[in-house]
């Protein structure tokens, strides 16, 4: 079956081509548009960051023991908790207008971006091998 990322490894790309991305869209956006629309990039950038971070260290408590598999109740509900502060948040910043809509999110969006660019470049690199 050919060599794959480990899933750590996999993590690590995706946030090494997240932090690319969101820094390269926030300078975009201060260059081709404003400051106003950088910083929006730049809020929901941190916003949808942060939660894949704590989604992240949730999953790695949750299945970091085998012998000991987490209950799904308390799973889901931590997950829905995270899930419910992040739209808090995006909810908080729209409201109160401190970041562009478009701007914010474009911000948002990047971690998805990241795994999907991530993805790509992996299936291709199965492709080339001759294994998919």
């Amino acid at each position: 079956m050919g060599i794959l990322l480990s899933d750590a490894k996999l993590i690590r790309r995706i946030q090494l081509v997240n932090v690319i991305l969101l820094l390269s869209a926030v300078v975009a956006a201060a260059l081709f548009f404003s400051l106003r629309e950088a910083l929006g990039v730049m809020v929901g950038g941190a916003t949808v960051t942060v939660s894949f971070q704590v989604m992240k260290w949730q999953m790695g408590r949750a299945f970091g023991h085998p012998q000991r598999p987490p209950s799904k109740g308390v799973l889901f509900t931590k997950y829905y908790l995270r899930f419910l502060g992040t739209i808090f948040v995006v909810f908080t910043v729209l409201y109160y207008g401190w970041a562009d809509p478009p701007a914010f999110l474009a911000g948002l969006s990047v971690v998805m971006v990241s795994i999907v660019l991530v993805a790509i470049v992996e299936a291709v690199k199965m492709v080339m091998r001759g294994e998919g």
